[in-house]
């Protein structure tokens, strides 16, 4: 897209220069007329693809904002190449004025000027020759810059400033492990019962003990996105997640086991690293994921210890089978539509396809790589963690409201691991895409979340400035020490257990959640040129233009009538 766009504007220079050396027409009214004519278009063009996207009131915005504004350029040329021509046509009353023969100091400094640039290299130009040009170039030079940026700015290490006293996450602190583990409440009792205190005093009745079942198992009732056609939906998705593992935090069980009896006694032997790469993110397509990236494994985004929810024990990586070399990170896109009915269930449903779509994209995988005789485990949410991963490998940045966004599927994502000793790969890079430069100015995700759980700051910090961040009893499952916004995940759980289901009112909000259609892909691209206080105004032209609402019982109405559109 951008390639066409930076090839057109290239033309379009060259173009408008023939244009007046055969037609003898203004340079700049034909600069003004194509682009009012652009506008117009692209104001149609986007109109169009809102309506078929299913967002009529973006394309009722988009229709004032382009086309208006293609119709003003195109009234602006008319009046300057009006007033123009006569300046350079004079009527025969102005040339009575003035006798033939009388030379006034006006006409003596244009006679000098054209003398002057007859005799240089500029003479051979036209003024407005040199402006159009400069106007072409400019718009190539940005559509480079564009398709660069849009691709990242490759890094050496992740993004993420660490601070000299980084430890490492001890993974009894992830809030899905505490509150499945009964053994591990009754452990860190000062945990819990500071937890139900600080709920107590935002008035909420919250229990850590049976709040699991609650938020997994929640109650049906007579709500539009609470009804038991919308349990329905978010149960099923989280079928496989919950049979298999539950919740994707338990090390070595069910088919993400740490098993390696399997593995081919012959290892395939790869032509180079590229076609290694290639191979596993081939394989990796097929068992369903939107997008791979293979990196190094880093002891730093590793848990230790680990700990196990469901037999409810630590877990030391002695005894894992083998020593990691490489981890592979497969994003699992969710369905857009059903997330934009956050927070009600339905929007749970994707939530939960996403997670048992991790189960088997890397189970799948990991047996992908264990056939062609390397070791491998597949990996949730356990073992290391997944974001610090994923940007490690290139496919994204870290968000305000902590998960990845990816340049092209955006926030509507879950991550999934295999961590393998299968090393003879190329390995990506990560990357700068801007988009953590772009949540310092947004903070749409932070004034959608129902409990505010999600730092306000305006930049990241090395530790957590939400109440009570410092108490240790209350702030255990925070990881300081990383460059970050850090957030109130408890009140987020809290919610969960109150709302019956997740929540993903966060993500559905993201100016960066959107369908695949070519005018939000534009858009996305272009806000990685575009400077901070250009954001905020991205930001709330994407509420103008009707995305990014929440709380609406029309997008689940919306939802239910989307099969096979």
């Amino acid at each position: 897209m951008w390639l066409s766009v930076g090839i057109l504007a290239g033309l379009s220079a060259w173009i408008l220069y023939e244009l007046k050396k055969q037609f003898n027409i203004d340079m700049i009214a034909w600069t003004g007329l194509i682009s009012g004519i652009f506008l117009i278009l692209f104001g149609i063009a986007w109109s169009v693809s809102s309506i078929l996207e299913g967002v009529p009131r973006s394309g009722s915005m988009g229709a004032i904002l382009f086309d208006g504004l293609g119709l003003i350029t195109l009234v602006l040329t008319w009046r300057f190449n009006l007033q123009h021509k006569k300046k350079d046509n004079p009527t025969e009353l102005e040339k009575e004025a003035k006798p033939e023969n009388e030379e006034t100091d006006s006409d003596v400094v244009k006679t000098s000027r054209r003398n002057f640039l007859s005799t240089s290299v500029l003479g051979a130009l036209n003024i407005r020759h040199i402006i159009g040009g400069v106007i072409g170039l400019g718009a190539g030079a940005g559509t480079v810059v564009a398709i660069k940026r849009a691709n990242g700015k490759i890094l050496d290490d992740v993004p993420n400033v660490i601070s000299d006293d980084y430890k490492r996450m001890d993974q009894r602190g992830i809030i899905q492990a505490f509150v499945h583990s009964p053994r591990l409440q009754e452990d860190k009792k000062s945990w819990v019962d500071t937890w139900e205190k600080a709920a107590k005093e935002r008035g909420k009745d919250f229990q850590v003990k049976g709040s699991y079942e609650k938020y997994v198992y929640g109650t049906s009732r007579d709500e539009v996105g609470y009804r038991q056609l919308d349990y329905a939906l978010a149960r099923g998705g989280w079928e496989t997640s919950l049979r298999g593992i539950p919740i994707t935090v338990a090390p070595n069980h069910g088919i993400q086991s740490w098993d390696q009896s399997e593995v081919n006694k012959t290892k395939y032997k790869f032509d180079s690293k590229q076609e290694a790469a290639e191979a596993i993110k081939s394989a990796a397509k097929i068992y369903g994921s939107a997008k791979t990236g293979i990196t190094f494994h880093d002891e730093r985004w590793d848990y230790d210890p680990l700990y196990d929810p469901i037999d409810e024990k630590i877990v030391s990586w002695d005894d894992f089978p083998f020593k990691p070399k490489t981890v592979i990170v497969c994003l699992v896109e969710m369905d857009y539509l059903a997330l934009s009915t956050a927070p009600s269930i339905v929007s749970d449903g994707p939530s939960g396809q996403g997670y048992s779509d991790m189960v088997m994209v890397s189970s799948h995988l990991a047996a992908f790589i264990r056939h062609l005789g390397y070791n491998a485990v597949a990996s949730g949410n356990d073992l290391g963690m997944s974001v610090a991963y994923a940007v490690a490998a290139g496919m994204g940045e870290v968000s305000r409201g902590g998960w990845l966004i990816s340049p092209d599927l955006g926030p509507k994502v879950r991550i999934c691991k295999i961590y393998t000793d299968f090393d003879f790969v190329e390995y990506d890079k990560p990357r700068d895409f801007s988009i953590t430069n772009f949540c310092v100015h947004c903070k749409r995700c932070a004034d959608a979340c129902p409990t505010q759980s999600i730092s306000h700051d305006d930049n990241p910090t090395f530790g957590p400035t939400f109440e009570n961040s410092d108490d240790p009893d209350y702030n255990w499952n925070s990881h300081p020490g990383v460059m970050k916004w850090h957030n109130d995940s408890k009140k987020c759980y809290e919610f969960w257990v109150e709302n019956g289901g997740s929540c993903s009112s966060c993500i559905a909000a993201c100016p960066y959640n959107k369908p695949d259609f070519w005018h939000h892909t534009l858009v996305d691209t272009s806000n990685v040129v575009l400077p901070g206080a250009a954001h905020k105004i991205m930001r709330d032209l994407d509420m103008v233009f009707g995305y990014g609402i929440v709380n609406d019982p029309d997008k689940v109405y919306k939802f239910w009538k989307s099969g096979n559109k």
